[in-house]
């Protein structure tokens, strides 16, 4: 028995001596990964310029840069020979405890305490902020294999550019995450901000967060797809105008769905936006939804886009006709031959006038070559697999074709010459002969004081309100 509980407390010191450095060591490891993630995108730019080892804890200092001048000297044809200014740098401490056992917010094995600050010293020529406080503060607790939790906050602050009327003012952020399995679940919230200029002030209240990505933070940072969730809500949102009415947004909402299918060959992307009411002397709406999805994408042609969309960045004008010649040559068929979905969903709406409805659901199908002409309109209608519909009010109808004819009518030599109550008068006045017309043409029906329509296009034919018409393009 003694033997035994000799053996059990000469393991235990072993793990208690050699589990410290073990953690450390896969910290720092963390930290290197994560560098050169950042350093390698084209934004962003990452250096370790000191990191300190020991058994029980680690510290780092990361500068941290924004590559803005190398992109803006891209833009404007800049070689890469030329002397350009230095990036926006800024400095972040991170200070890890590692030991073999944490006992704090959580408990657990091999597990390092850590937090990451930004003092952000050269922001307070452009910000005001606690004297006391750094500008980003981040603290948690990492898992030897992973787990992450934490809290992150940004202090209250203002900023002011008196000679441009300019003021700012931020109440400050809290955020939280915490993973569990392969799912890290983000949270954050911001209860007001505002901005303001001779013209107008803007108060946005209650900017809440909420995000749950499945699959690493590394991942996530070098640009690889994951399936995610989120929803962004914001409870209100007020513009005063000089001399004009305020304009009074409530309870705005969007929320966002990636899933991945095929063992991660296709992607579905969905956003719904919605806002409970919008209210101005001159306008007033409510129930405002609308829904969009991007179904069955290949991810190799977004990941191909995604490298095309960082390197454009910093890549010269004249270059990019090449690149994105490379980009279509490569995967754009792959793209079309996965049959690939863009949807609106829903589009919906009240008015003082009415309600409408409507929604379109469009993909690609039975591509397997591209064209040697892309412009080729003959090509697209062929493989075009649609279907849309509306529903509306009557007195909507009018109301939005009128606003269409207004826009229209300021362009003219004679619209220029009238005032807007003019212009509005000779709009509504016109409106219903302009639908009048479009229901002649049979593109829709009027029935009990609404305007429908509903249409079809599949294998080179159009449906319209159950008429079967040919595309002359796709013939």
């Amino acid at each position: 028995m003694k033997k035994i509980a000799l053996i059990s407390a000469a393991v235990t010191l072993a793990v208690l001596v050699i589990a410290p450095k073990f953690v450390g060591d896969n910290v720092e490891s963390q930290v290197i990964d994560i560098t050169d993630a950042l350093n390698n995108h084209s934004i962003y730019g990452a250096e370790i310029i000191e990191y300190q080892k020991g058994w029980f804890s680690s510290t780092a200092d990361i500068a941290l840069t924004i590559n803005v001048n190398d992109i803006f000297n891209a833009q404007n044809g800049a070689t890469s020979a030329a002397p350009t200014e230095s990036n926006p740098t800024v400095m972040a401490k991170l200070v890890a405890h590692h030991g073999p056992i944490y006992v704090g917010d959580s408990v657990g094995i091999g597990q390092a305490q850590y937090s990451v600050v930004l003092e952000g010293e050269g922001f307070r020529e452009y910000l005001q902020w606690d004297q006391d406080s750094p500008f980003y503060r981040n603290q948690g607790v990492v898992g030897l294999f992973g787990g992450l939790s934490y809290e992150d906050e940004l202090p209250a602050m203002t900023a002011s550019i008196e000679e441009e009327s300019f003021y700012f003012s931020f109440s400050g952020y809290q955020g939280k995450a915490k993973s569990e399995g392969d799912a890290t679940h983000f949270t954050g919230l911001a209860p007001t901000f505002s901005f303001s200029t001779a013209e107008f002030t803007t108060t946005v209240s209650t900017l809440d967060v909420a995000m749950t990505s499945y699959g690493s933070m590394l991942a996530a940072i070098k640009g690889e797809l994951l399936a995610s969730s989120s929803t962004l809500s914001v409870e209100k949102v007020t513009i005063e105008r000089i001399e004009e009415s305020t304009v009074t947004v409530n309870d705005m909402v969007l929320t966002t769905d990636a899933t991945l299918e095929d063992d991660g060959a296709l992607a579905n992307l969905g956003m719904n936006y919605t806002v409970s009411s919008v209210m101005a002397d001159d306008f007033e709406a409510s129930s405002l939804e609308f829904g969009l999805e991007f179904n069955r994408l290949d991810t190799d042609f977004i990941k191909a886009y995604q490298k095309f969309n960082n390197e454009s960045l910093s890549t010269p004008p004249l270059e990019m006709a090449a690149k994105l010649t490379s980009l279509i040559d490569d995967h754009l068929l792959s793209l079309l031959a996965a049959s690939p979905e863009l949807n609106i969903t829903h589009l919906s709406g009240t008015f003082p006038e009415g309600d409408i409805r409507a929604h379109a659901n469009t993909k690609l199908v039975n591509i397997d070559t591209l064209p040697d002409n892309l412009m080729n309109p003959s090509f697209w209608a062929k493989h075009l697999d649609a279907e849309l519909a509306l529903d509306a009010k009557e007195e909507v109808m009018v109301w939005l074709t009128s606003l269409y004819l207004q826009n229209q009518y300021q362009s003219t030599v004679e619209g220029a010459s009238m005032s807007d109550e003019e212009l509005r008068r000779v709009a509504l006045e016109q409106a219903p002969g302009v639908l009048d017309f479009i229901i002649m043409q049979q593109l829709m029906v009027k029935e009990e004081g609404r305007y429908r329509s509903t249409i079809a296009v599949k294998d080179g034919f159009s449906t319209v309100n159950g008429t079967k018409v040919p595309i002359p393009l796709a013939q």
